[in-house]
């Protein structure tokens, strides 16, 4: 975003020239104030040329300078707002305040630039002390010097977050409508940058006070890692087939250990003293009577099983042999991960060969479920073991990661972040304070609590192999609003594409579809074994407790089902369009692949405004309000009448 600030500065100093013209009594304070102004963008260019040659010392020099000019501009403008002609001249003194104001939020971002340096410098002093060394190779000592910096840059960037919010404030008293008028397209463009690097700044401070925790700084962290196949799709992203350990400490991942599963599920099993219900779906489509690890990721709000998940790995390690199993310390908090991930980071840092297979962007989950489905057989790998090249895979993967240039970075910082928005990764820590933080950045995964219209359709295989992998999928919302209040109707399309082998069979889900808690239930239709279910789940949160209706749909290869939803939302809903309000909230389902997701909303008054997250995917027309897209992330819908 700070990029942009050169072309900033250079639009202020065209407007300034076109001002002197149209002004020549304030010329000569405003010659000046113009010369200053291509001063600092000079210096502005050059300070971004040196953060891009990592020079970053230089680059806060010139930065400052910039800064100052700009200062010292925004002074004599002040001081023309006393000059005798332009006080008695309303449309004159209007001009000079906005110039004022264009000055000031170019001062502020030259400031907000020369912050950024320092910080940078700040951490680049160390890896400068270590040529052609990556975080990796660094002497302990350093990594936690990296990690402390990393961990206190809090309010430094706060300050940056400041500047940027006060650069939008002054950029939007400038009245776009009157001298600045032909610059309108920039100013909005401007703005709009503006906006971004203030939210960018906001996560990077929570990511700053997350990632440290992750590297196990101040204090050593012990984290359990789940590897979800999303294959066999199960409410938070995937079946719960691998576990690992992990354990950091000052930047150091002093132990990664996997397994499967069934490690902990099967000595549990063999006693009878252990005996958990499980939930009565898993009991009727699974066809069992006690409730294990595996299966624990039940319910969709990763938060709550995330503390299940924690409870069955404790509870269960009491009756293995292994002791490091049964030795697990407490856990700081859960990491879940999907096959995507995975895949993403492999196009990142390239192949990596494991057991003498190359694993790389294309054949990394393929070759991963035949190798511990088939293959383990083949190659003398006992049952209990197979799993085992998971971990190995897991550990080459980290050394490449680690081993990354650090102009490679942002980079891996963006296949992060888009993960996360995917829901690719999900993250849940003990610490009340730390998960909170977590929330703020989305990376919870957590039922949202919304006062408006909800929408989250989960889907759990059970017993149907890795179908998921050949299913084509469909939602479609279709809202009606008449006398009665908000009539609601949700149709999922389930087309299967695969056959019968080692890896899918006939598709099998028992359907949850959430909605605002109090909505009644009308009809369902396309139920396989014509049983429907209505529950309230309470989730403690203000917004977040929901109303769920479930049901199961069984689908043949070549193929396709379809189940459908019809219920009343309640009558708060339709209050608040007659208030002239309608928000809706579309959550994905972590690991869920939705070829399409349709939306038909018929409000029966004129939408006069529309904010959506994917804008450019959706149409409104009168009353109605129409869009087919695709559904990777969460979708946020407002309407105004």
């Amino acid at each position: 975003m700070l990029r942009y600030l050169r072309y900033f500065i250079l639009i202020v100093a065209a407007a300034l020239l076109l001002f002197v013209i149209v002004n020549f009594s304030a010329a000569k304070n405003l010659q000046k104030v113009y010369a200053a102004s291509l001063s600092a963008k000079s210096d502005v260019t050059k300070s971004l040329q040196l953060l891009e040659q990592n020079n970053f010392a230089d680059a806060v020099v010139y930065a400052s300078d910039a800064s100052d000019s700009l200062a010292a501009a925004s002074e004599r403008l002040v001081d023309l707002e006393d000059n005798f002609w332009v006080k008695r001249s309303d449309s004159l003194f209007a001009q000079i305040k906005d110039l004022e104001y264009m000055i000031k939020t170019a001062e502020v971002l030259a400031k907000a630039l020369a912050q950024g340096a320092t910080i940078a410098e700040n951490v680049n002093s160390i890896m400068a002390a270590n040529p052609g060394t990556t975080f990796s190779d660094l002497k302990a000592a350093d990594k936690a010097a990296v990690l402390k910096m990393i961990y206190e840059a809090g309010p430094d960037l706060n300050g940056i977050r400041a500047n940027l919010d006060l650069a939008l404030m002054d950029l939007k008293k400038v009245d776009s409508s009157g001298f600045f008028g032909p610059l309108q397209k920039q100013l909005s463009l401007a703005k709009s940058e503006l906006q971004t690097g203030a939210e960018l700044t906001a996560k990077t401070i929570t990511l700053s006070q997350l990632l440290p925790v992750l590297a196990g700084y101040p204090d050593s962290s012990n984290y359990l890692v789940l590897l979800q196949n999303s294959d066999e799709l199960r409410p938070t992203g995937g079946f719960l087939g691998t576990l690992g350990v992990l354990q950091t400490n000052l930047g150091d991942l002093e132990k990664f250990r996997t397994s499967d599963a069934y490690h902990l599920d099967m000595p549990a099993s063999l006693d009878k003293g252990f005996v958990v219900a499980p939930p009565p779906p898993i009991a009727k489509y699974l066809g069992v009577d006690r409730w294990y690890l595996r299966d624990s990721n039940w319910s969709p709000d990763w938060p709550e099983s995330a503390r299940q998940i924690q409870w069955f790995y404790q509870a269960e390690a009491k009756y293995n042999s292994d002791p490091e199993i049964k030795n697990t310390p407490a856990f700081d908090g859960v990491v879940a991960i999907t096959p995507r991930l995975v895949t993403d980071l492999l196009y990142l840092v390239g192949p990596i060969t494991v057991g003498g297979q190359e694993y790389n962007k294309d054949n990394f989950t393929d070759l991963l479920q035949y190798e511990v489905e088939m293959a383990y057989r083949d190659k003398g790998v006992s049952e209990w073991d197979r799993k085992k090249v998971i971990g190995d895979i897991l550990s080459e993967l980290k050394e490449k990661l680690f081993a990354l240039p650090t102009s490679r970075y942002l980079e891996l910082v963006n296949t992060l972040n888009s993960n996360v928005e995917r829901k690719n990764i999900l993250f849940y820590f003990n610490d009340p304070q730390v998960q909170a933080t977590a929330q703020s950045l989305n990376w919870g995964g957590e039922i949202k609590a919304v006062a408006g219209d909800y929408l989250m359709v989960v889907d759990s295989n059970l017993a149907a192999f890795k179908t998921d992998r050949v299913m084509e999928k469909k939602i479609s919302y279709d809202l009606i609003r008449d006398k009665s209040g908000l009539n609601a109707k949700v149709t999922l399309e389930y087309k299967h594409t695969g056959g019968f082998d080692w890896k899918t069979t006939r598709y099998r889900s028992y359907v949850r579809v959430y909605v605002p808690l109090g909505s009644e239930l009308i009809k369902v239709d396309g139920l396989s074994d014509g049983t429907a279910y209505k529950n309230d789940t309470k989730l403690g949160r203000e917004g977040a407790d929901k109303t769920y209706f479930g049901g199961f749909i069984s689908v043949e290869p070549g193929q396709t089902g379809t189940l459908t939803f019809t219920y009343r939302l309640p009558q708060a809903l339709a209050d608040q369009v007659a208030a002239g309000q309608y928000d809706l909230y579309l959550q994905k389902q972590p690991g869920s692949n939705i070829a399409a997701l349709d939306l038909d909303l018929e409000l029966d008054r004129d939408i006069k405004s529309r904010i959506d997250t994917l804008a450019d995917k959706s149409d409104s027309s009168g009353s109605r309000f129409s869009s087919r897209s695709g559904f990777e992330t969460d979708r946020a819908i407002s309407l105004g009448f």
